[in-house]
Order: structure tokens, then C-alpha cells, then sequence
């Protein structure tokens, strides 16, 4: 009768390296199926408001989040790959780099891309406002975008990934006569310090340099006043307040 020969001790160790290169495998392989399905996503949330006169769609990163009918407000959540935490703000937690636009569903025309920093639990207000027709054709909508993340101190404000910012206007207020006309505001600031600039009135629009980083300069444009009473508006850019006056 004969006895089964036992494994050499070299063959278990060759056979325990065999076992666990497949078992390193076998994780990998499931690792990279979950990347797939954006399980290391995080949801961003986003307040659109729409002050054209037609129902614009909104663009993330050149993928459509959604539609918003004229003068409507809608929020949507943005699902992206966080590229790290932010600091300084009110609520840390992860961000990511999108850049919106808006399409004009009536004319088909698309606005220029908007850079903004999504920060988790914090939501991103984007406006659509008219903007101001150059020249012949159909005039895109205007972007602008702010965030809840920037927070208010004695020395200014902090952006979102920390950085301390102070901000500062060329002037304070310009008047136009009833007529309106085009004008512009310089912001000065810190470069890497983002801002935006929104109009409380839809009689002044910005039409070149809704937002920036660093330095920066706003154009605006006065519509004509045929309401036969002067009037007011402003430009509120990162705490700063421009005023336009327009005589009746």
C-alpha cells in the first residue's frame, strides 16, 4: 500500500502566492467597475434663477442639468468628483470645479462658460440675465454666478479654499442721463480671489465681465428710462455695492 507524497514546502509557498495574487485581482477588478459608476461622486446643490425673456437650459461642465422657464427660480443637484476639501468657509466639506453655461431655448444661442467652486452643503446661486445685443443676431444670456461658502470677517472676506480677500470698487455710483448708455467699474482684489457681480434691476445689465479671479473689470449697460421717473439700480460684487442712477 502506498502513501500520497505530501507537498514540497517550496510548492505550498508557490501555491499561497498563486492564492493571493488572484485575491488581489479579483478586488481590482471590482474596484475599478465602482469607479465606473460614480460610487466617489459627491451631490453639489444649485439655484438657478432665470430673468430672460425665454426658458433657458443650464450646463455643467457641457452636460444639461436642466431647464428654467423665464423669470423662474429652480434649484437642481450636480453630481461631481470632489478634487478636495474646502477651508475657511462656512460649511467645509469636499469641492469641485464646474463651469456652467446657459442655452436659449427659443433662439438656440449659447452663453459663454461661467468657471464656479461647488462646496458640499453649500448652495451655488447661478443668475441668467439678458444680455445686451452688440450687433446683429440673437443676444446670449449673461451668466453670473456666486456661493453661500463665502463667509464675512473684519478683514474682508475668505473665498472658498481659504484664501483671505478684500475687495474694492473703482467708484461707487455713475449716473446716466434717460437715454442709458454702456458703462464700467474696476474691482480690485488679491489675485486667486473669485467674485460676481449681480444687478438688482433688469434695466442694468452686465455684459462683459460678470465674474473673475483677481482684478478684473465689470461692463454694464443702462437700458433707456421710458418710465418718466428716475430711478436707481446696483451692482453687488463680493460685499461691494456699485450704484447707477438714471434721470427720468
Amino acid at each position: 500500500m502506498t502513501t500520497p507524497a505530501k507537498a514540497s514546502s517550496t510548492a505550498y509557498v508557490l501555491q499561497r502566492l498563486r492564492f493571493r495574487a488572484c485575491l488581489v485581482a479579483a478586488v481590482l477588478a471590482l474596484a475599478f467597475p465602482l469607479v465606473g459608476c460614480d460610487l466617489f461622486h459627491s451631490d453639489f446643490d444649485v439655484a438657478v434663477g432665470n430673468r430672460t425673456a425665454n426658458t433657458v437650459s443650464i450646463f455643467a461642465n457641457g452636460g444639461k442639468i436642466g431647464d428654467v422657464g423665464s423669470n423662474l427660480t429652480a434649484t437642481f443637484t450636480v453630481e461631481e468628483t470632489p478634487i478636495g476639501a474646502s477651508a475657511g468657509s462656512i460649511s467645509p466639506g469636499p469641492v469641485a470645479q464646474v463651469t456652467f453655461s446657459a442655452k436659449d431655448m427659443t433662439t438656440g444661442v449659447l452663453s459663454a462658460g461661467v468657471a464656479a467652486t461647488l462646496v458640499k452643503d453649500v448652495t451655488t446661486y447661478v443668475d441668467v440675465a439678458p444680455c445686451v445685443l452688440m450687433d446683429a443676431g440673437s443676444a446670449p444670456p449673461c451668466l453670473s454666478v456666486s456661493s453661500g461658502s463665502v463667509s464675512v470677517s473684519s478683514g474682508g472676506t475668505t473665498d472658498s479654499q481659504g484664501q483671505a480677500c478684500t475687495f474694492s470698487l473703482s467708484a461707487s455710483e455713475q449716473s446716466f442721463n434717460a437715454t442709458g448708455g454702456t458703462g464700467n467699474v474696476s474691482v480690485n482684489t488679491t489675485s486667486g480671489c473669485t467674485w460676481s457681480a449681480t444687478s438688482s434691476e433688469s434695466w442694468l445689465t452686465v455684459v462683459n465681465g460678470g465674474s473673475g479671479t483677481g482684478n478684473g473689470v465689470i461692463v454694464y449697460q443702462v437700458a433707456a428710462n421710458t418710465t418718466g421717473q428716475a430711478r436707481s439700480a446696483t451692482l453687488s460684487i463680493r460685499g461691494q455695492t456699485f450704484t447707477v442712477k438714471q434721470t427720468a
